[in-house]
């Protein structure tokens, strides 16, 4: 279903803001240290042919007089096969950590984010950790929604109401499926999420690292959605010329589960994605 596709979209975006830049200068930190705000430009590919395109960049101490280390950063992303955008500001003060917003727009969800986050140091003096606490509004598009639910064909469809399959089952059982036939089922046509992410990085030398990540995150409030993610990145670092060249393969998964959907014989669904994938990236940081 492209609707659930989207939504595993957005859940891996959200995931990815919450790894997002914190304070320290240029040149004072390791490339894949969400702090370091040289300016980039970069492309990757999953394991699907999708191919994602980022630019962007930050500036250091634009105000302060110097006295203390301030961030500002844009980065932007755009999705070849989706052809979802998003967008991320983010500004980050050594006095206080960083706040930051993040706007990603799919086919069929748009989410925004706000977050906090705060870095740390392990006792090891090398691992780097950044834990966020994050709210997210979640907007459906319902009527695209019914759009792409009419043009996809779910055998009998009668028969799965208890099996837990979920909306596309429900939903093609409907006939004239409409912007508030679907309102009806999710329950609503927005969602408040509270979220926790914990973003670690683990320099081996120079050359090779690691970054790993836990997100987790719930709704409180509209369209009931749990969300869970998992990454895990190894990279190498070299240069050319005078840039700072990174190659990656990274490994995610992403479920996804709407509760309480109202079916139309009545009784209550869920719909539950799971997306696993693997990609590689190239990274220059300028």
């Amino acid at each position: 279903m492209k609707n659930l596709q989207s939504l595993t979209a957005a859940g891996l975006a959200l995931t990815t803001l919450l790894s997002a830049n914190v304070l320290a200068g240029e040149g004072e930190v390791h490339d894949a240290d969400p702090r370091n705000t040289a300016w980039r430009g970069g492309i990757a590919t999953d394991d699907n042919g999708e191919i994602k395109l980022v630019a962007g960049g930050g500036f250091n101490n634009l105000y302060g007089g110097g006295e203390y280390k301030t961030q500002t950063i844009m980065i932007g992303e755009y999705f070849s096969q989706s052809e979802d955008f998003r967008f991320r500001l983010a500004n980050f003060d050594e006095r206080f950590g960083g706040v930051y917003a993040d706007f990603y727009l799919t086919d069929t969800t748009n989410m925004y984010t706000g977050g906090y986050m705060l870095p740390l140091t392990a006792t090891n003096g090398k691992t780097l950790l950044f834990p966020s606490v994050n709210y997210s509004y979640v907007d459906f598009d319902t009527d695209q929604i019914a759009q792409n639910i009419r043009g996809t064909i779910v055998p009998n469809a009668a028969s799965d109401y208890s099996s837990g399959t979920g909306m596309a089952s429900s939903l093609s059982a409907v006939r004239g499926v409409n912007s508030g036939a679907v309102k009806q089922v999710l329950g609503g046509d927005d969602a408040h999420m509270f979220s926790v992410n914990l973003y670690g990085l683990q320099p081996w030398n120079e050359t090779f690292y690691t970054v790993f990540q836990a997100f987790g995150g719930s709704t409180y409030g509209g369209v009931e959605m749990e969300m869970v993610d998992l990454v895990l990145l190894q990279g190498t670092r070299t240069k050319i010329g005078d840039a700072v060249f990174n190659i990656y393969l990274e490994g995610k998964y992403t479920n996804i589960k709407i509760n309480e959907l109202n079916n139309p014989i009545g009784s209550k669904d869920y719909l539950r994605g799971e997306e696993a994938k693997v990609s590689i990236g190239f990274d220059w940081r300028f």
